[in-house]
């Protein structure tokens, strides 16, 4: 027969042969479980008809709360003629006459609510009819307690049969509407009753509600103490409905209540505490006063802001009491930052200063959806402002926070507006929000970079009064010797004087931040100065960075300088895990860049891939380019290296950097033409990148740029000169790199007595660094030659530790005297003992 019910084929089927068997003479008893309206009793009525069809004889019974103290109440609707319980013997003769006619269904729904009596009767026919052709089938509520005299396990048995319904699945789910099907599952988990109350009401299944249904789950609740409460009290927190703000919430211990909630079925046994079905949730909600419902949240938003919950979830609930003022939440509200939280701020008693304050943030929240709109709306607010100082301070501290690609257009408008209505008196202030807005706009695509330099000479050749300021304009003169690369000496004295004090401004951001670790991370003592400098910072003006990861960021660059990789790694990783998203921020950038050159240092290439992907115009992301350069260069990638290499050196000269240490591009080029066989420009380069080296003047430069023209002249004097320039530094990393050049060319020599020394020292600071690719390549050229490795001939070491260090078939075979097609010979023995299938993957077979 067709099946009345959709979704319950399962269930039904599993029925139909306790029938089956009850008609070969099997008595069972089965009951039916389930949470409230997930279709017990449409199974029960399903049943029933189904052994009626069968030739069975049918008794049915429904119980009822409100019935539970009329004594045989049910026993009476199964047989009316019993008078009292002194009539168990004649209701089972009664039984056994129907049974001896046709076979017997007894269906009782909702056995919970049964009478002491009926109980009784059930548990004393049920086991004197074993034998014969009879079903009997309990339909009862999970979650109730068994508080009658007898038991459901007395009247059923010890093992009844048992079918727990659960929610229907999402094919039941689509037969049963035409609206989105896995929308409504979610909302309602299945739940049959819940899913027709669903689709009475319009709109999205996912914030759909129903009052009906939440005064039902209130009335259900109201035989367990303080059940009702704490579920309006967990409708109210969501996400936060902890047992701890539950408690606080309802003004009671409420875990004692949560027992039966879970068993019920209407929250989950999770923890933090969520609902079973949204729709509960939304339902109990719109059941709530409008004015309770306000209350709750604002109660809610208090206990999480003492609780020192995420601003984001403190707001929602702000969001959700829009009738109770909340003059506490205004900053919880702005530092939220959406167009929502923003407005609903402005609902608040607020002073002038941050009335002025919120509008501002709520124009900046809309320019980033319309930028046309937001940046009226800014304009506006900061031109009605009666007081322009308010205006400006206001202003500034907007411009200060101001991060994506689109901002700096809008800052240099806003700066314009407030400054020209200030005053001569005002100098101080004039300079403070010219430098911050010059600091902006600098950083970003190059028209926009060059018309913000053009402030920078003003900035510099004025002194402020202000003691905090002029070192703020110490900080862009060290800035202004960073980009030019004239003297390392002068940017670090200058430098030291904008940290020789309390916090400014210009440290936090991001275009100064880029400049300065270059000139303080190359000295321990000033990388501690500097940021320590960073963790005194009132708050993070970055709006992607949380309070402390600036600081992060300058100590992961020095651990990165000194050679310290590990902990290099472990300080740069947690700003960029932090944020998704980096590709607008430029301090997340430029964190991003040097976590990739640490793992390409690390062997961790695959990590660094994603790390990498990132472009645009900001100045940040030629540290991007440069890292991917070096990525593709370890990875035998010399033609993709040199395209990205030199691309970043154009854009760093379009923004008028050309100091080899702040990314020694040249120096990574270099190599890359050596690589691809172009020795001339190889050569030429190097010997820029030492001329601007010398002219910057620390050991990094110079010692960088020295390996450059040392490997691409074989010059044996330059590699031993850099080898003396890096030995007296911190750089542990770019010391056993220029060791390592050093053995490497006078083994090439003829000189491998010579070259051990060098090659065994660079291998021990290689591997204290963690630098496993260096190391592999270092151990490689000290070992024995005699000795093979990989199942390589020693020959075919030789050719293949070459290859990997990015030198050509044509270079190779000039070094080892052999032919070109030796070499490729070779070569291609060597990839068919690694398994390999070319260069590409060549340097990491080698280090496997």
């Amino acid at each position: 027969m067709t099946t009345p019910l959709v979704g319950r084929d399962e269930e039904l089927s599993y029925l139909r042969g306790l029938l089956t068997q009850a008609v070969g003479g099997t008595a069972s008893c089965v009951v039916i479980a389930g949470g409230i309206g997930v279709g017990k009793t449409a199974l029960l009525d399903a049943l029933t008809a189904e052994a009626q069809q069968l030739g069975f004889k049918t008794r049915s019974a429904r119980c009822s709360r409100l019935e539970s103290h009329l004594g045989g109440g049910v026993v009476r609707q199964l047989a009316a003629c019993l008078d009292n319980e002194l009539d168990l013997n004649e209701l089972h003769e009664r039984v056994i006459g129907t049974v001896r006619k046709a076979p017997l269904l007894l269906a009782i729904d909702d056995i919970q609510f049964a009478d002491s009596w009926s109980r009784r009767a059930l548990a004393f026919i049920r086991p004197r009819l074993d034998g014969l052709p009879v079903v009997i089938a309990l339909c009862t509520a999970q979650g109730h307690l068994a508080l009658d005299e007898v038991s459901l396990p007395e009247i059923t048995g010890a093992n009844p049969h048992r079918v727990d319904l659960t929610g229907l699945d999402l094919d039941a789910v689509a037969q049963l509407t035409d609206r989105d099907p896995v929308a409504c599952h979610a909302a309602t988990a299945g739940n049959p009753y819940l899913l027709h109350e669903l689709l009475r009401e319009p709109g999205d299944p996912r914030t759909a509600a129903s009052a009906a249904v939440g005064e039902m789950i209130r009335v259900r609740l109201r035989e367990f103490d303080g059940a009702a409460e704490v579920a309006r009290s967990a409708a109210v927190l969501g996400d936060d409905a902890g047992i701890e703000l539950l408690s606080a919430l309802t003004g009671f211990d409420a875990l004692p209540s949560v027992d039966p909630l879970v068993r019920l079925g209407i929250l989950a046994d999770t923890d933090p505490l969520t609902f079973a079905q949204p729709f509960v949730r939304n339902s109990i909600l719109a059941d709530m006063p409008v004015a309770v419902r306000s209350a709750g949240h604002a109660r809610a938003a208090w206990l999480l802001f003492e609780s020192d919950a995420p601003d984001e979830r403190i707001a929602d609930h702000v969001l959700r009491a829009r009738s109770v003022r909340l003059p506490w939440a205004v900053d919880v509200l702005r530092d939220a930052g959406g167009i929502d939280h923003l407005e609903r701020a402005l609902d608040e008693h607020l002073s002038d200063e941050d009335r002025l304050a919120v509008q501002v943030d709520l124009g900046h929240a809309r320019h980033l959806l319309d930028p046309a709109e937001g940046r009226d709306m800014m304009r506006d607010a900061l031109a009605r402002a009666e007081d322009p100082h308010l205006a400006a301070t206001t202003a500034l501290k907007l411009i200060q926070r101001m991060c994506s690609s689109s901002d700096a257009h809008l800052a240099v408008s806003l700066a314009i507006l407030v400054v020209g209505r200030l005053m001569p008196e005002d100098r101080d202030l004039v300079w403070h929000i010219v430098c911050i807005t010059y600091l902006t706009a600098a950083g970003r695509e190059p028209q926009m970079a060059h018309c913000a330099a053009k402030y920078y000479e003003d900035l510099v050749g004025e002194t402020p009064e202000d003691a905090a300021l002029r070192r703020s304009r110490a900080a862009l003169v060290a800035i202004g010797h960073a980009r030019r690369g004239d003297s390392a000496a002068e940017a670090v004295e200058e430098a030291r004087l904008a940290l020789d004090g309390e916090w400014v401004d210009v440290l936090g951001e991001p275009y100064a931040f880029t400049f300065l670790l270059p000139v303080l991370t190359d000295d321990p003592v000033n990388t501690g100065r500097f940021w320590r400098a960073l963790s005194s910072a009132p708050v993070s003006y970055d709006p992607h960075l949380r309070h402390g990861m600036l600081t992060m960021v300058a100590r992961g660059a020095g651990f990165h300088s000194s050679g310290d990789l590990a902990r290099a790694y472990t300080f740069l990783s947690s700003p960029v895990a932090a944020h998704e998203n980096g590709a607008e921020c430029p301090v997340i950038l430029l964190c991003a860049a040097r976590l990739a050159e640490v793992c390409i240092e690390l062997g961790q290439f695959d990590e660094a891939l994603p790390l990498v992907a990132h472009d645009g115009e900001l100045l940040q992301h030629n540290h991007i380019r440069y890292a991917r350069g070096r990525l593709k260069l370890a990875s035998c990638h010399a033609e993709g290296a040199l395209e990205d290499l030199l691309e970043c050196g154009r854009r760093l000269e379009q923004h008028g950097v050309t100091n080899p240490a702040v990314l020694p591009w040249r120096h990574h080029a270099v190599r890359a033409h050596i690589a691809l066989g172009n020795r001339d420009e190889a050569a030429r380069l190097a010997h820029e990148d030492l001329d601007l080296a010398k002219q910057w003047g620390t050991p990094r430069a110079v010692g960088t740029a020295l390996m450059g023209v040392g490997f691409s002249t074989d010059d044996l004097g330059v590699l031993t000169e850099a080898v003396e320039v890096l030995g007296s530094s911190q750089h542990k990393l770019l010391q056993a790199q220029s060791l390592y050049w050093l053995g490497l060319y006078l083994r090439r020599k003829g000189k491998a007595d010579e070259a051990q020394p060098h090659l065994r020292k660079a291998l021990d600071i290689a591997r204290a660094c963690g630098a496993n690719p260096l190391g592999k390549l270092i151990a490689d050229e000290a070992r024995d030659e005699d000795v093979q490795m990989h199942g390589l001939t020693k020959q075919e070491n030789r050719v293949a530790r070459m290859a990997a260090q990015g030198l050509t078939n044509r270079q190779i075979a000039e070094t080892l005297h052999l032919t070109r097609r030796t070499v490729e010979l070779h070569l291609s023995g060597v990839y068919r003992k690694l398994g390999i299938t070319g260069r590409a993957e060549l340097v990491a077979a080698l280090w496997s």
